[in-house]
């Protein structure tokens, strides 16, 4: 975790002086540029902060072992439906979501209804049937 730590804060860093260059390079004229590469810089301190956090409630992981070696992080990483189609409908109903962004309001909305519905069958999905606890 320690490479990630120091990976997102140098991202971090890296687009907070890209950006003042930017920014004096173009006379901050530029709504996007200039704002875009700050809110960029936000997220990687953003995320460098989290993994630094966490960082010490966690002992030393197999990522950050130097003598480690690729299988010692081999197994399960969750539990996971093998035959589940709710994402294949959250999928659809995402890119319709997105499509109703670029038409009209209404066909966002229209768009809710089952992405909502996807959303909650494959949140639900474990509670029901055969993979239910």
């Amino acid at each position: 975790m320690k490479s990630s730590v120091a990976l997102f804060g140098g991202i971090g860093l890296f687009c907070l002086v890209v950006a003042f260059i930017y920014g004096f390079v173009t006379g901050f004229d530029e709504l996007a540029g200039f704002p875009l590469l700050l809110l960029t810089a936000g997220l990687g301190f953003m995320l460098w902060w989290y993994l630094r956090s966490t960082d010490k409630h966690h002992g030393v992981m197999d990522g950050d072992n130097p003598e480690g070696e690729i299988a010692d992080m081999a197994g399960t990483y969750g539990e996971f439906a093998p035959w589940s189609w709710w994402p294949i409908g959250l999928g659809a109903s995402a890119a319709f979501l997105f499509f109703g962004l670029a038409i009209d309001w209404w066909v966002f909305l229209l768009g809710l209804i089952p992405g909502l519905f996807f959303v909650t069958g494959w949140v639900m999905e474990f509670n029901r049937k055969r993979y239910a606890h």
